[in-house]
């Protein structure tokens, strides 16, 4: 039996697998021209079963969920408790200075009341098992480059390992120091540009054989009946 020729569906296919590549490829943050400020959560320790943490690309926000049976307490910019995330909900220390820290990108006005070391006043925020919040240690606070971008801004450099302590609460009352840790990562548009105009190019090719093929076919179906 002669082979059949792919089909306009297996074109089709292909193309919608090119284009969610390329869609999924990183898009830019913005700064200064084309160029980014990359950030990663590299760690999270310990190791608890239960626990993940994931940072928007550009820094904007990190997402801490915990779906254990044991609470796990975020602290803030003094050592204080920030946020306790449970499996059933997410509790907000609102005398935590960071809780006003948080609320804009550069530095949020903390009122009087605010007092890190005054024992946690909890009210629940949320009763799913993930907080997601803005916080300044992941991102880069400077109001002109690093010293580093600054005298190389074509290559890429390492700008912070940043860390955020935790806490799991176990049940007899002690607390398990822990951490989340990540990366900073300056990246020039070269990196990013380069990645999409390759993809680009590629998807384009795949939309152009389909619509090859699609052509072929008609024309053929025509001839045949």
């Amino acid at each position: 039996m002669p082979r059949r020729a792919p089909s306009a569906a297996s074109f089709v296919l292909t193309a919608v697998l090119v284009a969610v590549a390329v869609v999924g490829l990183p898009l830019p943050s913005y700064a200064g021209a084309f160029s980014t400020y990359v950030t990663t959560v590299t760690k999270v320790a310990p190791a608890a079963p239960g626990v993940t943490a994931k940072a928007a690309r550009d820094g904007e926000s990190i997402t801490v969920r915990n779906t254990s049976a044991t609470p796990l307490v975020v602290d803030g910019y003094q050592g204080e408790a920030y946020l306790k995330i449970t499996a059933h909900g997410v509790w907000q220390n609102q005398l935590s200075p960071a809780v006003y820290l948080n609320k804009e990108q550069t530095i949020g006005n903390i009122p009087p009341s605010a007092d890190a070391k005054k024992p946690p006043q909890w009210k629940k925020i949320a009763d799913d098992n993930a907080a997601t919040w803005h916080d300044h240690r992941i991102h880069w606070m400077g109001n002109v480059e690093p010293p580093a971008v600054q005298k190389d801004p074509d290559h890429e450099h390492l700008i912070s390992n940043w860390k955020i302590p935790t806490a799991l609460l176990t049940s007899n009352g002690h607390q398990r120091s822990g951490h989340i840790d990540g990366t900073l990562v300056y990246m020039p548009a070269t990196k990013h540009l380069g990645a999409w105009i390759t993809g680009g190019v590629i998807a384009l090719a795949v939309v152009v054989l389909v619509g090859i093929n699609l052509v072929y076919r008609r024309r053929r179906s025509r001839r045949l009946a």
